[in-house]
């Protein structure tokens, strides 16, 4: 897995998604190329603050989730997204270039206002409060996944 602090995975990740073509078939899932940016974007818009969601879980279920992000394990392939119970929510973006130069946006407004703003805290709805750190681990391992899904890790 790349190192969380890692910025340059993050770049390297835009010019591997502008690989794909709106067609391209997954290895595992039924997202499309464009539907899988496009929910990656929305964390990115939560962890540069330009989002905020209410946490969806605590307690036991939070520290659950929460060391399971702070290890070294990996998402598994087919895990099930709650928000995906009805099927892939209808495209915002009226292409994958317009979604994937939506997506680079969003991950530079990241490292902006973290620069800028080095003790905030955002609130991930399922992992709790992340600071950059923790944003950055999450980052890493929910684009990794999702790379892998379309085979560009």
């Amino acid at each position: 897995m790349p190192q969380a602090k890692d910025k340059a995975f993050f770049l390297d990740a835009i010019q591997k998604l502008r690989t794909c073509t709106p067609e391209q078939k997954p290895l595992w899932g039924s997202m499309s190329p464009q539907h899988m940016v496009e929910h990656v974007v929305g964390s990115w818009r939560i962890s540069n603050g330009r989002a905020r969601v209410p946490a969806m879980l605590s307690g036991e279920e939070l520290e659950k989730r929460r060391l399971f992000l702070f290890s070294d394990k990996e998402y598994k392939q087919n895990i099930a997204n709650p928000i995906f119970a009805k099927g892939e929510p209808p495209l915002r973006k009226p292409s994958l270039d317009v979604a994937i130069d939506q997506l680079e946006d969003e991950m530079n407004a990241f490292f902006e206002y973290h620069e800028a703003h080095p003790d905030a805290i955002e609130t991930h709805p399922v992992f709790g409060d992340l600071d950059f750190d923790g944003w950055m681990l999450f980052q890493t391992k929910h684009m990794g996944h999702h790379m892998r899904q379309f085979g560009l890790l």
